[in-house]
């Protein structure tokens, strides 16, 4: 009886909510990235900023994907190097009666510095693809509008992409076996 009641329109509202803010706070944070090395206003920014992101969905997806499973990589490896040294460090202490306290609070600390690291590589990260975005737009390789960016982040991002279409290309497979095997099924029923 304590619990309050959530109608499907209200959760609805709320997931909606939620999904916008999300989208409006990935633009906000990268129209101020270009901001920063356009010198343009903030709302001709958004719009730019937009307007590159979307003609760069996949990419931004594959970008989003990769940097975020890297960065929870180097996350999780600091707090366990963390905990391994302050246990390494800590268990022959003949003063602490209980080590494992010490080593939780120095991994919640250690997970802390490095989320806050990480922030700063994933925003270096999204201003590096937005300047790719860009100079692919406003240049296209030929002479008197060459590319800046390097070409080691030009095959990357296409060997990126690459992947993603095998990995879709992979998955289409798979559902088709699926789905193949599945008509066998109902065929050796029928016998």
């Amino acid at each position: 009886h304590g619990r309050p009641v959530v109608f499907p329109k209200q959760w609805y509202q709320r997931r909606v909510r939620g999904c916008f803010e999300k989208i409006m706070k990935f633009i906000n944070r990268n129209a101020y990235i270009y901001t920063a090395f356009k010198g343009s206003a903030f709302c001709t920014s958004c719009k730019k900023v937009f307007g590159l992101l979307l003609s760069n969905v996949v990419r931004v997806g594959v970008i989003n994907c990769v940097g975020m499973f890297i960065l929870f990589i180097g996350k999780f490896l600091v707090v366990i190097v963390t905990a391994i040294l302050g246990y390494f460090m800590m268990k022959n202490d003949d003063d602490l009666y209980f080590w494992a306290i010490p080593v939780l609070i120095a991994s919640i600390f250690a997970f802390a510095v490095a989320h806050t690291f990480f922030s700063v590589y994933e925003i270096g990260i999204d201003a590096i693809f937005i300047c790719f975005a860009e100079d692919e737009t406003k240049n296209d390789g030929t002479p008197g509008r060459e590319y800046y960016m390097s070409k080691n982040l030009m095959e990357w991002v296409d060997n990126s992409g690459e992947a993603i279409k095998n990995l879709r290309r992979k998955k289409k497979q798979q559902k088709a076996q699926a789905r193949v095997g599945k008509s066998n099924d109902v065929n050796m029923e029928d016998m």
